[in-house]
């Protein structure tokens, strides 16, 4: 695939796919993301200076926080994913069904994206599940929307915490539970949706300082806009977690 010559040509490439990010490529070429985090980066607790610093993102899809990361100066960013939708964790109620047409293309919709932005971000292919020192250490590690799609959310997050020297920040989505708002509280799926373990923000924090950061701070929960249709509202919680 060419790089697009002209912003005629970047519209029509990025109108090829379903994105799950709202990028902006430039050129005044936006994608029609299911998600736009764009109105709400403030909610998250992402430090607004990364310079010098080296970063990863967890679960990059097409590359939204990634290049973000690297937009606030950060050294080097690396972007972890899984090419083979097969590889996912999806329930084995769901697997035979599912539409596998989102994770089928994104390799195609971040290369793209690195190109029309001119980004240096590598992405590498490898399970959150094996992520370990062998890729190297990181300054500063973002993990958005990733945990309620695994069956074991705990061992990714001490894989993180594993390769942190600096802090990570851990975003989900949660559920504000009717009763006992402020205790660590969980709800299991895994038949009608691709959401193994939803918690509410203390369960979130809980699963975070399992993993041994010397600090977690979590911000006010918040709402991500969502163009996908349907009733689902998106609720989030983010944790900042410290290595000391």
């Amino acid at each position: 695939m060419t790089t697009p010559s002209s912003a005629g040509d970047l519209q029509a490439e990025a109108q090829r796919y379903h994105w799950y990010h709202t990028l902006e490529l430039g050129d005044g070429v936006v994608t029609a993301g299911m998600f736009d985090h764009r109105p709400v980066l403030e909610h998250y607790p992402i430090p607004a200076d990364l310079s010098g610093m080296r970063c990863l993102d967890v679960a990059t899809m097409d590359g939204f926080w990634a290049f973000e990361m690297e937009r606030r100066g950060a050294a080097s960013v690396t972007a972890l994913d899984l090419e083979d939708p097969e590889d996912l964790d999806w329930p084995a109620s769901l697997r035979p069904d599912h539409d596998r047409t989102m994770d089928e293309t994104k390799a195609e919709r971040f290369a793209l994206a690195k190109r029309a932005l001119g980004s240096n971000v590598e992405r590498v292919l490898l399970s959150a599940y094996d992520l370990g020192p062998q890729l190297g250490t990181f300054d500063f590690v973002f993990c958005g929307d990733l945990l309620l799609h695994l069956k074991d959310p705990i061992t990714p997050i001490e894989n993180i915490r594993s390769v942190c020297t600096g802090s990570a920040v851990i975003v989900n989505v949660i559920k504000k539970f009717r009763f006992h708002a402020k205790r660590p509280m969980a709800e299991l799926d895994g038949i009608d949706n691709f959401e193994w373990w939803v918690t509410n923000l203390e369960g979130l924090v809980r699963i975070v300082r399992s993993a041994g950061f010397a600090r977690v701070e979590a911000s006010p929960t918040f709402e991500v806009p969502y163009t996908g249709g349907g009733d689902w509202r998106g609720l989030r919680g983010a944790v900042h977690a410290f290595v000391d």
